[in-house]
């Protein structure tokens, strides 16, 4: 097996190193139950933020909800302030986290004009010292998840990850791109293999993994310990099962996960917010299954009764004769 089972973060044990990367609005409660069902071994929760006035926010608190049979519990913190910081890891922490990551590549303008996630690559010692701050604010392995650097010509990633490490990190995800591509053009995942000469904790690589071809290719190409895939899982969560080398499910077994998918942001959104935040997953899965023409339908849908009409065996055996 590539991927490591029984990987060891800091004294916590995942169940193997294929991860889901904290995509906000995307991997949330409801999809990361899902590709845990699927095999997937380590998830991070969507990006919550250390500011005060957003502590208590429903979005905040959703994002933070542990899940159950799930472990570990893994939530990332976002901020540049090291006390700030330290002091949301510890409420984290208290509320059933196992391991609290820090975000320090989210490349997004909103985030990085506050001087949050990639943006904090370019003051590398204040990256030091937040580690070094909430690593002595909680009894639970801390990590981090960056980029290869600020531009596509430096490596201020694998500077800030080595600095991580000295500061206490237990584990790295590198995104093999900088914060400069966002995630366009091609990922440098033998850039990313520098980790490995001076990095003496686990890493996951991450970037443009959606197939098991892709997750080998990075695996090798990094010599990292595991893979994150992130929207190489959004229409298709059944790759975690693939990457496990596990049986490709049937037509029939994939519609039946995405109805699922469907039950599961019901439940925990209630069912006109949920419908409202699978949208986005219903339009992927559509096109990855090759009914497009059913996506512009779905998209027009307001009542969450019409959509599980809409994904029901009855319609999709329409849509496929052969289903």
């Amino acid at each position: 097996m590539l991927f490591h089972s029984d990987l060891n973060v800091g004294g916590v044990l995942a169940r193997n190193g294929i991860a889901l990367a904290p995509m906000a609005g995307v991997a949330d409660v409801p999809f990361r139950q899902l590709v845990w069902e699927l095999g997937a071994g380590y998830l991070v929760s969507e990006m919550v933020s250390s500011l005060d006035h957003l502590w208590d926010t429903k979005k905040n608190r959703l994002r933070r909800v542990p899940l159950k049979g799930v472990y570990p519990n893994v939530i990332q913190i976002a901020g540049s302030d090291p006390l700030e910081l330290s002091e949301t890891a510890k409420k984290v922490v208290d509320e059933g986290a196992d391991i609290v990551d820090i975000n320090f590549g989210c490349p997004a303008k909103k985030v990085c004009k506050k001087f949050v996630g990639s943006a904090l690559l370019d003051d590398i010692p204040r990256i030091g010292r937040i580690v070094e701050a909430v690593v002595g604010s909680v009894s639970v392995p801390v990590t981090i998840k960056t980029r290869i650097g600020s531009t596509r010509s430096d490596h201020m990633g694998i500077e800030a990850s080595y600095v991580a490490q000295e500061a206490g990190a237990q584990l790295v995800v590198m995104h093999s791109r900088s914060r400069a591509c966002r995630f366009k053009g091609p990922v440098d995942h033998e850039k990313t293999a520098k980790l490995r000469t001076r990095l003496k904790i686990p890493f996951f690589v991450n970037g443009d993994i959606s197939s098991q071809h892709s997750a080998v290719s990075a695996l090798q190409e990094s010599g990292a310990d595991g893979v994150m895939v992130g929207r190489g899982a959004v229409g298709q969560p059944w790759i975690f099962r693939e990457l496990l080398g596990e049986e490709e499910l049937s037509l029939p077994e994939k519609w039946s996960i995405v109805r699922r998918h469907l039950s599961l942001s019901y439940d925990f959104y209630g069912e006109t917010a949920g419908l409202k935040m699978m949208k986005k997953h219903i339009k992927a899965y559509l096109i990855k299954l090759g009914c497009e023409g059913l996506a512009a339908r779905a998209m027009k849908l307001e009542d969450p009764d019409a959509m599980k009409r809409l994904l029901s065996v009855d319609q999709i055996q329409h849509e496929f004769k052969t289903y």
